[in-house]
This record gives C-alpha cells, sequence and structure tokens, in this order.
C-alpha cells in the first residue's frame, strides 16, 4: 500500500547548495528585470549570491609553479 507524504513530511526536504544556486539562476533568467527579481528572490528565500558558482581550486596552474 502507497502511502501519501503529508504536507509536513513534503516540505522536511532541504535542497542543497547546488539546487539553490540552479532555483536563483532560472529565476534570474525568467525575471523581467532586477526589481522583479528581487521580489521572487526574497519570495522564495533565495539570495543572489547562491547563483554564483563557487570558484574551485584548480591544481597545476601558475601558482602551484613556485
Amino acid at each position: 500500500m502507497h502511502v501519501k507524504p503529508t504536507p509536513q513530511q513534503a516540505d522536511a526536504h532541504e535542497p542543497t547548495p547546488r539546487e539553490r544556486a540552479r532555483a536563483v539562476r532560472a529565476t534570474a533568467h525568467h525575471a523581467q528585470d532586477a526589481a522583479q527579481l528581487a521580489e521572487l528572490l526574497d519570495m522564495l528565500g533565495l539570495d543572489p549570491e547562491e547563483g554564483n558558482p563557487v570558484p574551485q581550486a584548480r591544481s597545476g596552474g601558475p601558482a602551484s609553479a613556485a
């Protein structure tokens, strides 16, 4: 027998940082202007900075050739 989750259980999933970043970028893509984007992100509980990719440390570059 399949049991449907309650609304509390359905909301229990916390999105990963990657999911949140993708949500910010998708919202930015569809917003008509900066004001609308700010309003939508606020409604969704997202921060614009979450849409910026986290720089990855690269090995073997000029900085590591000391």
